[in-house]
């Protein structure tokens, strides 16, 4: 295999700009651009130890630091080796273009990831995990990201394909001596593939909480007009986001904004105030109000708490799905009769109860223990994989009576297929090559 190298660290000015190297000849290519200060050469260097020298590469010179990782235990699994220079994009783009000229391809996309996971340093789901720590907008969603690239989703369907390969294999040998062995593989596949089923469908549950975890939680403010809604999310948001007057209509478009909450992205949206309107901007700004509640993960139901409520709050839930959460809000509490049973009293003009709301939401998405540590299926990928599966197994248990063993092998090698499309285990080329196209340049 060749030698790659990639500028590891974002493009533009920065105090270091890192460039990394992987393949038999890294150390090689590293000694001859780059001297040690308290070392004859690099080639007398210890293996994961930070060295300090002169770089002279592509026509630049740089005071650096530099370390070379011995295969195979570095990140691809073979020889690597790192310069930590300076961060400038000329300085950097001077010595990508030295150490091309010394036999080191430009990598591709995702080339470093992709060679660990061909030489075994981890699972395509893991390699997924560094995509998604990478991408992550919210401490929860860069831990999920952080317990797949470790190995949590990996070990979940490993857990899975075990048991499932053994049944398997029995129930193919059986098929070679059918008069011994059938009868006796079949009894002892029926509860596997039962248990399997159940825990198929364990993880396909988590679908939704890891969706929202890692793409963050939508959340709708809406209501009639002026009942402090543009407010309301200017307290949630700590800054003035939303114009506020005490002219009704104000707000004729939706405006969003998005801020982390213990651990968690919320997407908050100040919707158009909800009545009789006739007016063609204000009426298209409703209808989206409407839209934009329907699709939302959460509904802030706001109503003004000095004021009787109008019969149009309880319309705008039409259509809304009964899988929807609806917090009704009580704005104005300071001023408030503070009625309502399942009512949230707060103020956006004191901030009372704003943290409070915020706690609330996310513990009635997600529950109070946001980071359990439980596995949670965060990758629409792997969500279609294991509903493969668990269609699969559903077939091989619902037919195990009435057809052929060898049509229940059919299935159950389905379900072991899908399984292994997660881990990379039997996943085709098209799909890792689409997995390591999401992945930047030095990764």
């Amino acid at each position: 295999m060749d030698t790659i190298a990639a500028i590891a660290t974002p493009l533009g000015t920065g105090a270091v700009g890192i460039i990394r190297l992987s393949g038999p000849d890294s150390l090689k290519v590293l000694s001859e651009v780059f001297s040690p200060y308290k070392l004859a050469g690099m080639q007398n260097a210890q293996p994961y130890t930070m060295y300090l020298g002169r770089l002279e590469c592509g026509g630049v010179k740089d005071k650096a630091l530099a370390v070379y990782f011995r295969a195979p235990a570095s990140y691809t699994g073979e020889d690597m080796a790192e310069l930590h220079c300076h961060g400038g994009a000329a300085l950097l783009r001077h010595v990508l273009d030295g150490l091309s000229e010394r036999g080191a391809r430009l990598a591709d996309r995702g080339e470093f990831t992709r060679r660990a996971f061909l030489n075994g340093k981890m699972d395509l789901s893991d390699a997924e995990g560094v995509i998604d720590m990478i991408n992550g907008e919210s401490a929860a969603a860069v831990n999920a990201g952080y317990r797949l690239a470790t190995g949590g989703t990996s070990a979940a369907v490993r857990a899975l394909t075990a048991p499932l390969l053994d049944v398997i294999a029995h129930m193919e040998a059986a098929l070679d001596y059918p008069e011994e062995m059938e009868e006796e593989s079949r009894l002892a596949a029926a509860p596997v593939i039962k248990e399997l089923i159940e825990k198929t469908r364990a993880l396909l549950a988590t679908c939704r909480t890891g969706s929202l975890i890692k793409n963050g939680v939508t959340v709708a403010i809406v209501g009639e007009t002026n009942v402090g809604k543009s407010s309301l999310l200017n307290a949630l948001t700590g800054r003035e986001r939303a114009i506020v007057t005490d002219v009704a209509g104000t707000t004729r478009d939706s405006i969003e904004e998005t801020l982390e909450w213990r651990g968690v992205a919320l997407r908050f949206i100040d919707t158009a105030g909800i009545r009789q309107s006739k007016d063609l901007v204000e009426k298209l700004g409703i209808d989206r109000s409407r839209s934009i509640a329907h699709s939302s993960d959460i509904v802030l139901l706001v109503r003004d708490g000095s004021r009787p409520s109008n019969a149009e709050n309880s319309d705008l839930l039409d259509g809304i799905s009964a899988n929807t959460p609806v917090l009704e809000v009580v704005n104005k509490s300071d001023i408030a009769q503070k009625e309502g049973k399942n009512a949230f009293f707060i103020s956006a003009k004191t901030g009372e109860n704003i943290d409070a709301l915020k706690d609330r939401i996310v513990e009635t998405i997600l529950g109070k223990n946001i980071d359990a540590g439980g596995e949670l299926i965060t990758s629409a990928r792997h969500k279609e994989a294991l509903q493969r599966a668990l269609t699969s197994l559903t077939s091989a248990r619902d037919h195990f009576d009435e057809v052929p063993a060898e049509c229940t092998l059919l299935d159950l090698r389905a379900a072991y297929n899908a399984y292994g499309e997660i881990t990379g285990d039997t996943a085709d080329e098209k799909i890792i090559d689409a997995i390591f196209s999401k992945f930047c340049l030095g990764k």
